[in-house]
């Protein structure tokens, strides 16, 4: 399995034309999934950590092309983008960071960590999960069924939230401050 170093992830961004604030959004999903994998790990838990940063720093590569084209969803992008460059591993965990793709019995993987760690973070700022649905539901539920939508990944990311966090021995809560 082939995994980019953070300074290889830091020239895909670049080569993307990857904005700032999405380079600082991804770099603090980053902090979020590794003190969350290495809580885990303190459990034996079985988190491949190089996986895991890649997946988080590369998470939005596929955002601003799809900005830039007007269509599209980003997390496909990103997924083809990482296919292309070599990485399927990394867009197999990417494309998942909006929707899971696997059962919810699933047991916690790298992919489920980068789906929640990009679920706390909003701009470079670690949020509650009701502050974070604030902000999607702002920003995206143009429509009922958007909102709908979104409250059913809500009611998904809770329960992964509950799955994570008895398994560490820190709470949701503490999270932001953990991180300073």
């Amino acid at each position: 399995m082939v995994i980019p170093s953070e300074q290889e992830c830091t020239a895909l961004l670049a080569k993307y034309d990857t904005p700032a604030h999405i380079i600082s959004h991804s770099r603090k999903v980053a902090q979020v999934g590794r003190l969350l994998g290495a809580g885990l790990r303190k459990r034996d838990y079985p988190l491949n950590m190089e996986l895991l940063d890649a997946s988080c720093l590369l998470h939005d590569i596929g955002k601003y092309p799809c900005i830039v084209d007007g269509n599209g969803h980003h997390d496909v992008r990103g997924e083809e983008i990482l296919q292309a460059e070599g990485y399927p591993a990394v867009a197999r965990i990417v494309v998942q960071h909006v929707v899971l793709r696997g059962s919810k019995e699933d047991p916690i993987r790298e992919e489920h960590i980068v789906f929640y760690a990009d679920k706390r973070v909003v701009h470079d700022q670690v949020v509650s999960l009701d502050e974070r649905f604030v902000y999607l539901a702002e920003t995206y539920a143009k429509s009922d069924e958007a909102a709908e939508w979104l409250l059913r990944m809500k009611a998904d990311c809770t329960r992964l939230e509950e799955q994570i966090f008895a398994m560490l021995d820190f709470s949701p809560e503490e999270l932001p401050h953990l991180l300073g």
